[in-house]
Parts: C-alpha cells; sequence; structure tokens
C-alpha cells in the first residue's frame, strides 16, 4: 500500500485519469493538485488507461524517466571526458542508492532528476545555445522540468548562467530567445493560471508547519551549511559514491584553479553543481530528496576523472565503482541485510522526522533508505477492495482500534487511493448509525478482535475486520468476501 505524498500522488494521477477518461481533457492543467505543476502525474493518469492499478503509473515513470535520465547522464559524460565516462556516469546515476529507490514509487523526484539531466545535456549539445533548433529543444526539456516541479530552476539556472557567461554563449542571442520562448509556451500557462498558488509553495518552504526540527536549521549555522553533504553521504549516494564524486571534484577544482582549461564544458559543469548546493541550502526546509537532481552533474563528476587514468589504476577505479554501485543496488532493491524496524525517513513519524537522514556520520551499506525497501507482501487490501464491490459494496468506512493510526500497510492515502481504484466511495464516516446500510461496509484495524480470525493479517500483526451494515449494533457479525463462510461470529 502507497504511503505519504506518494500515495497522494498517485491518488491524483487517477484524478486525472478518471477526468480524462470523462471528456475533460484539460482537467490536469485546471484542478488544484496541491501546489505542485500536473506533468507526473498527467503520466501516470495516461499509463492507468492500460490497467487500473498502482504499480502501471510507476511502471510507466520507469519506461520515460530511467531512459531519459540514462542518455542525458551517457550524453553529458561523453562530451565532457569521452565515451567510457558516459557508461561509467550511467551505471553511477542509475546505481545509487536514493534514485532506485525513489523508481519503485510515485514520487516528483525522481522525474525531476531526469528533466534536470535533459536539459542539462541538451544545452551542452546546442553548442551554448548556437545551435537554435537544440537550444529550443532544451527549453522545452526546461519547460517540462517547471511542469515538473517548481524548484527546477533551482538545479539548471547556475549550470545555464555559466554556459552563456563562459567563450560568449551570451551572444548567441537568437538561441537564448528560442531557448526562452520554448520553456514558456509550455510552462507559462499554468504558471499563469496558478500565480495564487506560488505564495503558498513560498509560505510552505519557509513556515515551520510540519517540517521536523532537524530539518530547518538556521540559515547560517554548521548544521544548516553541512546538512546536504551528509544527505549525500547518508541517502543520495552513501558513502562510497560519494568518495569517488569527491575525488572528480577536487580535481577538476584543482585544474580550474591553475587555470588549466578542461576539455568539453567540465567547468561549467563543475560551478553548475556548485551553485545548485548553495541554491537547496538556502532553502529553509531541508529534506534529502532535494538533493537527488545533484546527481546529474555529481554522476559525471565521480567518473569522468576514471576514464584518464592509467590503464591498471583505472581498472581498479571501475570495480571500485562497480562494487559501489552493486551494494547499494543489493540494499536499496533487494533488501538484503538485517531486518530495519524503524520507519523509513519518508513518513511523518519517522524517529528522526520526515526526509531526515542520519547526521554526522559516514554510510558505507544500508539495505534501507526513503519511503520504501525489499520488495513484500502486505495483505492485499485492493484485491480485498474489488472482491467487496463484487459482492455489492459501494462504500467503505474506516475504524481503528488499539492498532497504530499511522501505519505504512493501513494507512489514509492508500485506504483512499485502493477505494478510488476498486470505484468505491470513502467519505468521512458520521456518527449517526442510520448512515450505515448493507452497501457500506466497515473495515476495523486492530491488534485483535475477539476469537475471530481477520480478513486479512498485516506484516506488522494487527489485523483488518470487516463487517457490513452498523458495525456495532447488537449481534453484528464479521463479514470476509474470501472465507467459506463469508459471515462470521466473532
Amino acid at each position: 500500500m502507497p504511503y505519504g505524498d506518494a500515495g497522494f500522488h498517485l491518488a491524483t494521477a487517477l484524478e486525472f485519469h478518471d477526468s480524462i477518461a470523462n471528456g475533460h481533457w484539460a482537467a490536469p492543467f485546471t484542478w488544484r493538485y496541491d501546489v505542485y505543476p500536473p506533468l507526473t502525474p498527467l503520466v501516470g493518469a495516461l499509463a492507468l488507461f492500460i490497467g487500473r492499478t498502482p504499480s502501471v503509473p510507476i511502471l510507466a515513470q520507469n519506461l520515460v524517466y530511467v531512459p531519459l535520465l540514462a542518455l542525458a547522464s551517457y550524453q553529458i559524460a561523453r562530451r565532457a571526458y569521452g565515451a567510457l565516462a558516459g557508461c561509467l556516469a550511467v551505471t553511477f546515476a542509475l546505481g545509487t542508492p536514493l534514485v532506485a529507490e525513489q523508481f519503485h514509487v510515485f514520487m516528483l523526484d525522481a522525474p525531476l532528476t531526469a528533466l534536470v539531466a535533459a536539459t542539462v545535456w541538451l544545452v551542452i549539445e546546442s553548442e551554448r545555445l548556437e545551435r537554435v533548433p537544440i537550444a529550443a529543444g532544451a527549453g522545452a526539456m526546461a519547460g517540462l522540468g517547471l511542469l515538473s516541479k517548481q524548484t527546477f530552476p533551482l538545479y539548471v539556472t547556475g549550470f545555464i548562467l555559466l554556459v552563456l557567461a563562459r567563450h560568449g554563449g551570451w551572444r548567441n542571442v537568437r538561441g537564448l530567445c528560442a531557448f526562452v520562448a520554448a520553456a514558456l509556451l509550455i510552462a507559462a500557462p499554468w504558471y499563469v493560471a496558478h500565480a495564487a498558488d506560488l505564495q503558498e509553495v513560498f509560505s510552505d518552504a519557509s513556515t515551520n508547519v510540519n517540517i521536523p526540527p532537524l530539518a530547518r536549521p538556521a540559515l547560517l549555522s554548521t548544521a544548516n551549511l553541512s546538512w546536504y553533504f551528509w544527505a549525500l553521504a547518508n541517502g543520495v549516494l552513501f558513502t562510497p559514491l560519494l568518495a569517488l564524486a569527491s575525488i572528480g571534484v577536487v580535481r577538476t577544482g584543482i585544474a580550474a584553479v591553475r587555470g588549466r582549461e578542461e576539455r568539453g564544458v567540465a567547468v561549467e559543469l563543475l560551478g553548475g553543481l556548485a551553485l545548485a548546493f548553495v541554491a537547496i541550502t538556502a532553502m529553509p526546509h531541508k529534506d534529502l530528496r532535494y538533493a537527488m537532481p545533484l546527481r546529474v552533474c555529481v554522476a559525471v563528476r565521480g567518473t569522468g576523472w576514471i576514464a584518464g587514468m592509467r590503464p591498471r589504476l583505472r581498472a581498479i577505479a571501475v570495480a571500485a565503482l562497480t562494487l559501489a554501485v552493486a551494494a547499494s543496488t543489493m540494499g536499496a532493491t533487494f533488501g538484503v541485510g538485517p531486518t530495519y524496524s524503524e520507519l523509513l525517513p519518508g513518513n511523518w513519524l519517522a524517529p528522526r522526522g520526515q526526509g531526515v537522514m542520519p547526521l554526522e556520520r559516514f554510510t558505507i551499506y544500508a539495505n534501507h533508505d526513503y519511503m520504501v525497501s525489499l520488495p513484500r507482501r502486505a495483505g492485499d487490501l485492493l484485491g480485498l477492495f474489488d472482491e467487496l464491490r463484487d459482492a455489492g459494496v459501494r462504500e467503505v468506512s474506516v475504524s481503528g482500534t488499539e492498532a497504530a493510526s499511522e501505519d505504512i500497510d493501513f494507512n489514509p492515502n492508500g485506504l483512499l487511493l485502493f477505494a478510488r481504484i476498486a470505484r468505491l466511495t470513502l467519505p468521512p464516516r458520521t456518527s449517526s448509525r442510520d448512515a450505515f446500510g448493507p452497501q457500506v461496509a466497515t473495515l476495523i484495524h486492530a491488534l485483535s478482535l475477539g476469537k475471530a480470525p481477520p480478513c486479512v493479517r498485516l506484516p506488522d500483526g494487527s489485523g483488518v475486520w470487516i463487517r457490513r451494515g452498523d458495525p456495532w449494533a447488537p449481534g453484528a457479525r464479521d463479514y470476509c468476501p474470501r472465507f467459506a463462510r463469508r459471515s462470521y461470529d466473532p
């Protein structure tokens, strides 16, 4: 069951899908999707025409954005350091633990990362915006990035300014105009229509409401200035990949200080990385996901220096990269290692707060990261909702007893999503018993409920019992469409 923002974004994709299916094609661009632009849930909405399950939008996101991220990473590194560096950059980019993990769920940051990479690549291909058609393509990609998330400019503006500043790039006025025009043509209509929402974005970014203390350090404090370094070390990359990237950053920095001209746009990539790092550090609200788009330049920095080494040292460095990526894949994708019992940082109730990774320590290996870890079975509540609808239920209500109020396998966003997929309604339940009828099924989430077995047992040991009609009426019986005797005594 999806939870948190992942469940919310999937529910939005389903809302967009149902609107489009009913002929309201403009709904994704006019409907107020909290404060977010509509591109990512629109991709999921179109995919839902193939199948009405939560996995379809997630797979569609992978099919669209993973190849784009891989292609852009290869082309950027190839232009800067050669074909071998391009291949290594793809390995680095797709092997970082947070990127791998985020493509397992339906969130905005992995698509944002791919669109940042694609925009940087096309700006490079445009030869400092001299090639006007490609510059227009880069602008179109930037427009899509703006429709993915409002923070997109933080990651590309510094790089583009450096490209324009060096070697007379600012003289390519036609290319610059084509870039800006294409970006505005795609993104401006939505931003104009939702101009009032931008104020809420800035307010949410600066307010302390719902932001854990560790995610809002004082601007000039050591904790703030070092926050995203620890995010890279303990969430986005882990220490082995961070070490490879640091070597590349130091080597490029030394070459720039000594005045040695590096190949291609290596200096602009390093400067763009530094300016993007400064931009997200200045944001009041911290979350380790916000460092994900940095890995576009980090992957190039972390592999470009390897391609220029002597054969024996290069083989050692490639082996180190391979081992680091293999380790992060085994952890982030397959969860190899001891069981992690705490809530992951993607949960509001995580020990350090949502989005806050371990601080002031270096993570070499972990089998967990953000929101999800290894695949696991969780009771198939979606299948149960489908069975309830087939049995004549049209509305579901939720009741909790002594079970946890916020559980990743039984949470409000996930329940609402599953109900909508099964074409059931899940309205707020009133206290009036007259509101219950035979078409209403109440889900009771509890650790135990008398001697009756639950209809579904969840991984944490809790269960889900079902009652039709008034669940607390005298003589009310439990109900489960999966049992031979559908109605049974408590």
